[in-house]
């Protein structure tokens, strides 16, 4: 006789929305905080070549970690009613898969270093398989720690992670080991957040996985991990053709120029994206609650994230200056891939809401038109651009790729807003034009310096001024012209900010 299956023992006290979407910021700005300085620091001590390289090998374990990781992770969040068996039955199926597709990555990495014309990717990509494997033991704790809005507890694992792999990196890196500091890096990164994520989660495997378990979950996490699938290439399409075409210096300055756009847009709008497939799945059956939580959402992901894109538009030039000659070039497209992570921030949220109603499936043809867009236009791209210098090269893709996210979001947000959710588009999008306009103000900074014929030298102090002056105009006209913001503010601080002027910047009437 078949026993009944057990319901998933139940947190004692489930963190509110609000304090996953606090404890998500502290995540992703304590990780992102300690990469961006790494970051800095290893540009400054390598060059494009080898960030170049260890980009294009990371590409290749992306691709076989995704086959892992988008399924079964949205399956057991947004899953209404999950069971011990459930997660049991999870983790028995990322184990046996993570070997898998491990030893699938290993076994075709020469395949990949010729494809790219790169004989050291085969010895990289084979450095960093065992990614994969560690990833699949990550996938079923931190889905329940997501699920249980638990971020606090991510937060630590993320943060500890981060850290210790920053130092390791660097240390390696001033000892000479070259692109061999960037593998160990990511190696260290990863085995330090299994460890402390199965520190922290209190879920453990207590039995045998029943086949009808996997079932159970099999029908959805197919559509998602299609999905995942379309958003890997439609996400990588950039880099990995880029590497494909133009080899890895160009592949470096591009993977340096679009990684620190894409910290930030991870601070601000995939904070909240972690937390909107779990709040929104709470109010799938509230279409009116539903659309004005995931406007709520994309508005707080606007006012953080746009305004800082401007700031990093700013400084681009003495940041780039700093870094040194052998990464001369690099400002145009940085600046070109803040607009583009601008765009994306209109996009982030989208995926989390189609799961969160249950329609995956629209989610998958968005990603995979993307992606199939993508390979066209890149590869158009690097078929013309051959002979260019890398920083032109790097360019000519950063301009396609703002192209194709300009189609790709208006197509996505109707898609979503308008037709699944039945939301109106025009009130979805007005609350973040103040941001918006923020963020245009603080990246023409620049351009007051120069009609003022000011400049600033050395580049250090230069890059701290114009972030300095990005940050305080675009911060500014923000608080001036989003009401919403001020209300938000006067709501979680109470009496403590009664001396802020909070009235209304046209009418002068105080706020209710």
């Amino acid at each position: 006789m078949v026993s009944a299956p057990t319901a998933a023992p139940p947190a004692p006290r489930k963190p509110g929305v609000g304090s996953a979407i606090g404890w998500s910021y502290v995540l992703s700005g304590g990780r992102i905080g300690s990469t961006v300085l790494v970051t800095f620091v290893l540009a400054k001590l390598l060059g494009p070549s080898e960030f170049g390289v260890v980009a294009m090998a990371t590409v290749f374990i992306t691709i076989a970690q995704t086959i892992l990781q988008q399924g079964l992770v949205s399956a057991i969040v947004q899953r209404d009613k999950l069971t011990s068996e459930h997660l049991d039955a999870a983790f028995g199926v990322m184990v046996i898969s993570g070997f898998v597709v491990g030893g699938a990555a290993a076994a075709l990495s020469p395949v990949w270093a010729l494809v790219n014309r790169e004989p050291q990717l085969t010895t990289v990509c084979l450095a960093l398989s065992p990614l994969v494997l560690m990833q699949a033991l990550t996938i079923v704790p931190e889905a329940v720690l997501r699920r249980e809005l638990a971020f606090k507890s991510v937060a630590v694992r993320t943060l500890s992670a981060s850290v210790v792999s920053g130092v390791v990196g660097v240390v390696l890196a001033l000892l000479g080991a070259g692109v061999w500091a960037l593998v160990a890096q990511s190696l260290v990164n990863a085995f330090v957040g299994l460890v402390v994520l199965w520190t922290v989660c209190p879920w453990r495997p207590s039995r045998r996985p029943r086949l009808g378990a996997v079932r159970d979950l099999w029908k959805f996490s197919m559509h998602s991990a299609n999905a995942g699938l379309g958003s890997m290439l439609s996400s990588k399409a950039d880099l990995i053709f880029t590497g494909l075409f133009f080899g890895p210096v160009a592949t470096g300055i591009y993977r340096l120029a679009a990684r620190l756009p894409d910290m930030l847009v991870d601070v601000t709008v995939r904070s909240l994206q972690q937390v909107a497939l779990p709040s929104l799945s709470r109010l799938q059956n509230d279409r009116p609650a539903f659309i004005r939580h995931l406007t709520t959402l994309q508005h707080l992901g606007a006012i953080t994230g746009l305004p800082l894109l401007g700031v990093l538009v700013a400084g681009s030039g003495p940041l780039v200056g700093f870094l040194g000659p052998q990464w001369a070039g690099t400002e145009v497209p940085l600046a070109l891939l803040c607009l583009y992570g601008a765009l994306n921030a209109y996009g982030v949220l989208l995926g989390p809401a189609l799961q969160a109603i249950g329609q995956p499936a629209k989610l998958a043809v968005i990603l995979w038109t993307r992606g199939l867009l993508g390979v066209g236009v890149f590869a158009g791209v690097g078929t013309l651009l051959h002979d260019s210098t890398a920083a032109r090269q790097a360019t000519a893709i950063a301009l396609a790729a703002i192209g194709m996210q300009i189609v790709m979001n208006a197509a996505s947000v109707w898609v979503t807003v308008s037709r699944a959710v039945g939301g109106s588009i025009p009130r979805f999008l007005a609350p973040t034009l103040p941001a918006v306009l923020a963020g245009g103000v603080a990246a023409a900074v620049p351009l007051l310096f120069d009609a003022a014929s000011v400049s600033i030298e050395p580049p250090l102090l230069a890059l701290f001024v114009y972030c300095a002056v990005a940050a305080i105009l675009s911060g500014a006209l923000l608080w001036v012209l989003d009401r919403r913001l001020r209300t938000l503010v006067r709501k979680k601080l109470g009496g403590r900010l009664s001396w802020l002027p909070l009235s209304h910047p046209r009418t002068g009437r105080h706020e209710a």
